[in-house]
């Protein structure tokens, strides 16, 4: 949930776009930040991340069958999975970005 408080007037539809404008810086994060998470044999799973725009914001998705057992911590290279530390570090780069008047 988004909650906001305006102390000052601002102008919505600049607010609008910057928002957007970070939720994109977010989502391009988030898969840069998975896939180099991934490990990598082939080379499939790390390519297989892709994102989709949606009405909420955006999703990002792998479709490989084992892409569940890697995120387990099946491999050496990723021991920790992939999803817990991509969270953890777009997490740390959302705190680094402020919306600027």
């Amino acid at each position: 949930m988004f909650k906001a408080t305006v102390v000052n007037p601002i102008d919505f539809r600049e607010f609008e776009k910057k928002f957007q404008k970070l939720i994109k810086d977010v989502g391009n994060e988030t898969i840069k930040v998975a896939r180099a998470e991934t490990p990598i044999r082939s080379g499939r799973a790390r390519n297989n991340w892709t994102k989709q725009t949606t009405r909420q914001g955006f999703q990002v998705e792998n479709t490989v069958p084992y892409i569940g057992v890697l995120d387990k911590g099946s491999s050496k290279q990723a021991p920790r999975g992939i999803t817990k530390p991509t969270v953890k570090k777009v997490t740390g780069y959302i705190r680094t970005r402020r919306l600027s008047r």
